[in-house]
């Protein structure tokens, strides 16, 4: 299906960008060769999110991974993933699992 090609295009677009903070929704238009206006529109039919929330869902659920199959750090993973900052990186991680990822990192790692 057309449309599952898309999201796994952007989805390996990303994953092959992670640790890029430079990585932005207008970045990955471009690596999409799309205009800014339809790849919004179609993302968002597709999955009911904004480019940037599921850029950001991307770079969590790769950060989740790392932190319960590495030994680094929860700033050395959150610079790994792309973000600028721990402290940014630590919010929106407890907003999407619901849990510091220190917290993560002890029940769920090795």
């Amino acid at each position: 299906d057309i449309d599952w090609k898309f999201i796994a295009n952007v989805k390996k677009n990303v994953e092959d960008n992670i640790d890029n903070p430079a990585l932005t929704v207008d970045v990955l238009c471009s690596l999409m060769g799309m205009s800014r206006t339809s790849f919004y529109n179609k993302l968002r039919a597709l999955t009911d999110q904004a480019p940037g929330d599921y850029i950001r869902l991307i770079r969590l659920k790769r950060a989740a991974q790392l932190l319960r199959e590495s030994q680094l750090h929860v700033s050395e993973v959150a610079y790994e993933v792309g973000f600028n900052s721990p402290r940014y990186f630590s919010r929106y991680f407890k907003d999407e699992f619901g849990v510091q990822p220190s917290v993560y990192q002890e029940k769920e790692g090795k």
